[in-house]
This record gives C-alpha cells, sequence and structure tokens, in this order.
C-alpha cells in the first residue's frame, strides 16, 4: 500500500529562472525603497520641524509673484497658490498629530515593503499557494486602505493647529476632495486584499487535491 507524501514537508516545486529572476529584482527594489523611505522621512522631519516653529504649506488666492530661484540666478514670474507659513508655538496635540502622521507615513511604506519581499522570498522558494503569502497580501490591503485615510485625519488636525498658531483661523475640516485623492490607493488596498482571498482559496484547493490524492491511493 503506498502513501501520499505529507504537503507540509513534500519539496517546494522548482521555479524558472525567469521567475526568480523576477522575484530576485523585487527584492533589491524593495531594498532600494526602504533607504528611500528612511531619507523622505528623515527630510520630511527637517523641512517640518525648524528652529523658528513648525512649516506646513497651505493654499491661498491667486497672486502673481515676482521670485528668484537657483540662488538669485533665474528670474521667476508666476501666480502664488500656496505658501509656506512656519508658525511658532504649536499646541501640543497638533504637533503630535503631525510626528503621528509622519510617523505613520513611513511604518505604512515598510509594512507594505516587508510584505512584498516576504512574497518575493517565497516565490523564489517555490512556495506559492502558502498562508504566509496570503497573510502578507492582507498586511498590504488593509494598510493601503486604512493608512491614508488616517494620515489625512492627523495631517488635518496639524495643519489646523499650524494656522491657529499663525493666527490664520481656526482651521477647517477634511475637505471632500482630499478623501477623493486617497480613494485609488484605498480602491488598490480592496483589490489587494481580494487576492489574499483567492490565496486562501488556492490554499484550500490544494490541501483538498492533497487529502483526496492521499485516499486514493490509500485504496490502491
Amino acid at each position: 500500500m503506498s502513501t501520499a507524501p505529507d504537503p507540509r514537508t513534500a519539496r517546494a516545486p522548482r521555479t524558472s529562472r525567469s521567475e526568480r529572476a523576477d522575484a530576485i529584482t523585487v527584492l533589491l527594489y524593495a531594498a532600494a525603497s526602504v533607504v528611500i523611505v528612511g531619507i523622505s522621512t528623515w527630510l520630511r522631519v527637517l523641512s517640518t520641524f525648524r528652529e523658528t516653529g513648525i512649516a506646513w504649506v497651505i493654499p491661498i488666492d491667486e497672486m502673481p509673484v515676482d521670485a528668484t530661484g537657483d540662488s538669485g540666478a533665474v528670474s521667476i514670474q508666476g501666480i502664488a497658490q500656496e505658501v509656506l507659513v512656519v508658525a511658532p508655538n504649536v499646541n501640543g496635540v497638533s504637533i503630535g498629530a503631525i510626528i503621528g502622521a509622519i510617523a505613520l507615513t513611513a511604518l505604512a511604506a515598510l509594512a507594505v515593503i516587508g510584505s512584498v519581499m516576504v512574497v518575493a522570498i517565497n516565490f523564489l522558494a517555490g512556495r506559492f499557494f502558502v498562508r504566509a503569502n496570503a497573510r502578507a497580501f492582507d498586511v498590504i490591503g488593509w494598510t493601503l486602505a486604512v493608512t491614508p485615510v488616517v494620515v489625512l485625519l492627523l495631517e488635518t488636525m496639524g495643519r489646523n493647529g499650524v494656522l491657529a498658531a499663525g493666527g490664520l483661523g481656526p482651521g477647517e475640516t477634511a475637505h471632500p476632495t482630499e478623501f477623493w485623492a486617497i480613494a485609488p490607493i484605498f480602491a488598490t488596498g480592496v483589490a489587494v486584499g481580494l487576492i489574499a482571498v483567492a490565496f486562501r482559496r488556492g490554499i484550500r484547493t490544494q490541501q483538498e487535491n492533497a487529502a483526496l490524492q492521499k485516499e486514493t491511493e490509500g485504496l490502491v
């Protein structure tokens, strides 16, 4: 009587050369992305928290401006639609919200990158329909769906604190157009969540096929 191999200990199928190359490319890009996230986060911290206060870009009514660029080497004439405000004495709640928005943005990016790396490593090893990949897609999906909304709310709190400290009014709630701007990211998160569901279905089908094969071979 023959017995079917245990699916938990069975050797993973060999990946093709192109599949390995794709997985390695993803890992290299992911490693570079981690560095970029670190640098961009640090630059954002430096540009926001200044010696004279908290810097924030706010929209203004259109007005003509004459300015210079490249350390005065270039003369620029145009229309200004935004202005950088540096406000001292911003309240602690707003400062905390700004720090939270920056930190959450960085952590979300690292979570997505890390999950992609997990999937790439599993693909490189020939492990496709496994729970680790499904969980990785879950992390990506939930991160993309939830993080932009939370970051927008935190940034709104921070902006209102800057406006109040700068004597520019009490601020306002997030504008509906701002939510529409993050809608594509939310939709992407939902789509990735469906990929996680598909992977779980593939895992279940794989387990059912293995069990059926074991029963069939047990009758021989």
